[in-house]
């Protein structure tokens, strides 16, 4: 009885054991191997790290990503690499924001890393000049240096990587001209701002068709804008503000379908402006053409740029009237700058308020003649609300007083004009004004006010008439940053 006792309790023990032990080993030897990442990728890493510090001290919130890579983890779980699913080798680096510090030299183990498709070392600290072996790395679809020190010429290698779909070099101090990148034909964004490149535009660029994203600011190109840019019949972006490109500006680029933002400021196009046929509605939001040497009237056909929230004209050498009515259709339009237009025409600022440009809240009419008269009854309520307005040099010899209902406006500038009296009491009332500048007029002083408005941050009020002392109730502002009264004659204590 008791032998048997044992063989049945030795049975039901061992059964669910057994169960147990089978479950738990298939279970083991089903489950899916986990691969490491390559160790030669692993110690090329390694040896890139070490190649660079990390600049100290960095600022809040910033992941310093190197700083979980070891030697005896796997490099496929490191803060900015990812690897490959099936074959484990490191497909993608992001380094960015991670306050590297150092120099990339052209035997970096970084160039050893072959088969990456993303190489993203923006916003960090690094400098020298890229290597031609960066054209080596034949997999690449995102290649973003940008927001660094990287110096030197652009390797022309960089056009052999055409699978890259995104192109940012910006914010560095390459110097010379573009490289032919006309084979990249698979390219999306092509940023080179804040450069120091020059040269003239590449024309190889029109060879790009998906190309939609085109950033040339802040550099020093010459020459002329290609006639034909319409070749980029996918583009949406293009800036190249503050260059030298000269000549005319072909208004083929206007009928581009996608065409959402153009921002050509500051350069030295010139001739008349002409925006060619434009027969469906036009996408382009933001047009920035100021501060170039065009000369001739506005188009008529700019009405039809139906979806205009943002258009700076300043500095047309217009030499004729003005029409404000060709802006009546773009009713989206919230910032207007028409400063500077050379224009025969008395902008009167009473009309503009109670046009149909309800979207209106900037609104720069400085260098021009101004009239601010209020010639209706006297009622403003029905006056357009404007945030900013900039009326500098407007040949104007009254405080406007329909600003009075201004209640959202933040930016007031009516400097070097012919001011003369006082500067009113109600302007301190208004409630969002943050910014005033008054200088270079004949103020005299300040009319009292009891009440005050909380965002006052700037006020400039030199080179004036103003006398006696300065006015207590400035003394109230408790949020002013800025303080200009000088060129005057003021006297008195300074109040504590």
């Amino acid at each position: 009885m008791k032998g048997s006792w044992n063989s049945r309790s030795i049975i039901h023990i061992t059964l669910p054991f057994l169960l147990f032990f089978i479950y738990n080993f298939t279970a083991v030897f089903t489950a899916p191997a986990r691969h490491l990442c390559h160790p030669v990728q692993r110690d090329e890493l390694l040896k890139f790290k070490n190649e660079f510090e990390i600049k100290k001290p960095c600022l809040d919130g910033i992941r310093l990503k190197t700083e979980s890579w070891a030697i005896n983890s796997d490099c496929c779980d490191w803060d900015g690499i990812t690897c490959d699913t099936k074959s484990w080798e490191v497909i993608e680096l992001d380094l960015s924001r991670s306050c590297l510090h150092g120099r990339l030299h052209s035997n970096s183990s970084l160039y050893k890393v072959k088969n990456l498709t993303t190489l993203d070392l923006s916003y960090n600290y690094f400098s020298g000049h890229i290597s031609p072996s960066i054209g080596n790395f034949s997999h690449l679809t995102i290649l973003d240096l940008s927001k660094n020190y990287f110096s030197g010429w652009i390797p022309s290698s960089v056009g052999n990587l055409s699978h890259l779909t995104i192109l940012d070099l910006s914010g560095n101090d390459f110097i010379g001209e573009l490289p032919s990148f006309g084979s990249m034909n698979q390219l999306n964004l092509l940023s080179v701002e804040f450069n120091k490149l020059g040269g003239n535009f590449p024309h190889s660029l029109l060879n790009l068709e998906m190309l939609s994203d085109l950033y040339l600011s802040h550099n020093q190109f010459t020459g002329t804008l290609p006639s034909n840019m319409s070749s980029l019949y996918n583009l949406e972006y293009f800036q190249a503000w503050d260059n030298s490109f000269s000549g005319t500006l072909s208004s083929s680029l206007f009928t581009i379908p996608s065409l959402t933002y153009v921002d050509l400021r500051d350069n030295q196009l010139n001739g008349t402006l002409e925006f060619g046929n434009i027969s469906s509605p036009s996408k382009l939001t933001t047009l920035d053409l100021g501060n170039n040497n065009f000369i001739g009237p506005i188009p008529k056909s700019i009405s039809k740029l139906v979806n205009l929230q943002d258009l700076d004209l300043s500095r047309l050498n217009t030499q004729g009237p003005v029409d404000f009515s060709i802006f009546s259709n773009l009713k989206l339009l919230q910032l207007l700058n028409l400063s500077h237009l050379n224009t025969t025409t008395t902008f009167d600022l009473n009309a503009i308020l109670r046009s149909n440009l309800q979207s209106i809240f900037l609104l720069d009419l400085s260098g021009n003649h101004v009239s601010t008269t209020n010639k209706s009854s006297g009622v403003n309520h029905h006056l357009q609300m404007i945030s900013q307005l900039y009326m500098s040099g407007c040949g104007i010899t009254e405080f406007p007083g329909l600003l009075r209902t201004q209640n959202k406006l933040t930016n007031l500038d009516i400097s070097n004009n012919k001011i003369k009296g006082h500067v009113p009491g109600w302007l301190w009332t208004l409630p969002t004004l943050n910014f005033v500048d008054l200088s270079h007029n004949m103020f005299i002083g300040f009319e009292r006010s009891t009440k005050l408005g909380l965002s006052m941050q700037y006020l400039v009020g030199s080179n004036n008439n103003f006398t006696g002392e300065l006015p207590s109730f400035i003394c109230d502002m408790r949020s002013l940053i800025t303080l200009d009264l000088s060129s005057n004659n003021l006297n008195g204590a300074i109040p504590h």
